[in-house]
């Protein structure tokens, strides 16, 4: 893979053309501070890369990315945060997550998706977790940082893996297995191992025809207010007054937005929110879930397409004795819900290296599913 050389210059466009934007709650940054918890970390027996120099760094600290402490993953000036409305399932991980462009360089805006980054541009996202969920501010443990890079090629994902000490996140392209012990938002202690996908696993996502895609950088991901050192702000205005796009941006409110899953707007708008962020990357056409026929991109809205009274062709095992991917009025009987709620690699849905069902999700879709009327299937949409 040969990068540009605007990527090889990368470091420099951190302290240079773009400021510096500090987001309130989980983009603020994990703190480590009083972590106590005793993590283990164990790799695959794949060679891991040999330093080079070059971007990839083999380190995360080489990108110069944060200053102070990098576990805060307080930005430099230049590495811009983002939030997005209606986050991917982790774990209970957290993110955070950042743009890097070029020094001088645009991103083209587009309407719905596939916006157009420049060469160079590096978008870093972080998983961590909060050891105590009810205090989400408090201190967290980071276990890794994914970026993607694009190059001449396209976009190109690099994992990288923290050490227990926190001081530092090395290249891996085995990916890795973390134990971590949490409290959870009801005072429960629990653990889980958190799996760390390998290079190739990454694509199993981020892949549409055979190309590597960004999934959170969409308009009505991030067309909503944020906290910035100026107060409460929609985030993309921010973003064109801190020069990130070319050419002038369309009034907010014309632009699409989804809904928070967890907030306040109807029912059938979170809960498809929900089921884009999770499973449109592979249920769309071109995605792996392409062949399906179940399409759960937000703005799809053909009930056929949704699996409301549509018989499976794919499923397989993973049908649980049902018939439809959604049965209107019965989330008991849809195998969207079977296969949300199991823990079988070769049933769960979705295919990630989740270990944990979110039983948050299942409980929006399958309130999203009783809601339907007329319950059944008997008369075909």
């Amino acid at each position: 893979m040969s990068l540009s050389r605007s990527t090889e210059r990368i470091t420099l466009a951190l302290g240079l053309a773009l400021a510096s934007m500090t987001c309130g709650g989980e983009e603020s940054g994990p703190s480590t501070s009083g972590t106590t918890t005793t993590t283990t970390t164990t790799t695959t027996t794949e060679t891991e890369p040999e330093p080079t120099g070059e971007i990839p760094y083999d380190t995360l600290s080489e990108y110069g990315f944060f200053e102070g402490n990098m576990a805060e993953l307080q930005p430099r000036a230049g590495v811009v945060p983002y939030d997005v409305l209606s986050p991917l399932w982790a774990d209970h991980a957290e993110k955070g997550r950042f743009i890097v462009l070029p020094e001088g360089e645009r991103i083209e805006l587009r309407e719905v998706e596939d916006w157009e980054f420049p060469l160079g541009t590096i978008i870093i996202k972080t998983f961590f977790f909060s050891l105590d969920q009810r205090a989400p501010e408090g201190p967290a443990r980071i276990v890794e940082t994914r970026l993607l890079i694009l190059g001449e090629d396209g976009w190109v994902p690099h994992t990288y893996l923290w050490n227990d000490e926190q001081t530092e996140a090395k290249r891996h392209v085995a990916g890795g297995r973390v134990d971590i012990a949490y409290v959870d938002e009801q005072g429960v202690a629990g653990q889980t191992q958190y799996v760390v996908p390998n290079t190739n696993q990454c694509k199993s996502c981020h892949q549409r025809d055979e190309n590597v895609v960004l999934l959170g950088l969409i308009t009505p991901q991030l067309n909503h207010d944020v906290g910035t050192p100026e107060g409460t702000r929609n985030q993309l205005e921010f973003f064109a007054e801190q020069g990130l796009f070319a050419g002038d941006l369309p009034p907010p409110a014309s632009l699409p937005a989804f809904a928070d899953p967890k907030g306040n707007e109807p029912l059938d708008d979170r809960a498809r929110a929900y089921l884009h962020a999770n499973c449109s990357h592979c249920h769309r056409p071109g995605g792996a879930g392409g062949p399906s026929g179940l399409v759960l991109l937000e703005w799809e809205r053909t009930p056929l397409q949704n699996g409301i009274c549509k018989i499976s062709v794919a499923a397989g095992a993973g049908t649980g004795g049902h018939t439809y991917d959604i049965e209107p009025g019965h989330p008991e009987n849809s195998i969207m819900i079977f296969r949300m709620s199991s823990t079988n690699p070769e049933i769960k849905m979705p295919e990630l290296t989740n270990r944990m069902p979110d039983q948050a999700g299942i409980a929006l879709t399958s309130a999203w599913i009783a809601a339907m009327d007329p319950p059944g299937c008997g008369v075909m949409p």
